[in-house]
């Protein structure tokens, strides 16, 4: 059967930032893999239990190297599970601190002050200009239900005559 093994150290490094990032993002595949190594453990321990009871007394020098070596290798996968988890653990932390910026990091950008004031700036004149569209807005529905108001009177004025004479001409 064929061993996981796992990158640490420069071989993750050397992965990049995406697959790091794919990894911090899927916490449900990292325990899909603790599981597997964990089932993969207990059944090495199971086997290893049932094979000293079927082999003959000659053979069980060679069940303990076997078994002795399986522990050895169960220990070994099961301290570098725990340096992955750590090393998530700190990628983690590194990633959300990095993530979200502090007010002493915008105090010390004067870069990022100016753009924050000149968005600020455009925001305010976007709102203005955004109530002066809804008051002619609101003016044009005020004429229109007042044109509509004397369309259903069906007493036009001779003003409004002139004016469907002009559309039409």
């Amino acid at each position: 059967m064929p061993y996981l093994t796992f990158p640490v150290g420069d071989e993750m490094a050397s992965m990049g930032l995406g697959t790091v990032k794919s990894v911090l993002e899927s916490p449900s595949r990292l325990d899909e893999e603790h599981r597997l190594i964990a089932r993969y453990a207990a059944r090495l321990a199971a086997e290893a239990g049932n094979s000293t009871q079927q082999c003959p007394p000659t053979d069980l020098s060679f069940n303990f190297d076997a078994n002795k070596q399986q522990r050895q290798l169960i220990a070994e996968l099961e301290n570098k599970n725990r340096e992955i988890l750590q090393e998530i653990q700190r990628l983690r932390l590194e990633h959300e601190q990095a993530s979200q910026p502090t007010p002493e990091k915008a105090q010390q950008n004067p870069t990022l002050l100016t753009e924050l004031r000149l968005l600020r700036h455009r925001k305010d004149e976007l709102e203005r200009r955004m109530s002066a569209l809804q008051e002619s807005r609101r003016e044009l529905m005020v004429q229109l239900e007042g044109l509509m108001r004397l369309l259903k009177s069906g007493r036009p004025s001779a003003a409004w005559l002139r004016a469907i004479d002009l559309g039409l001409h």
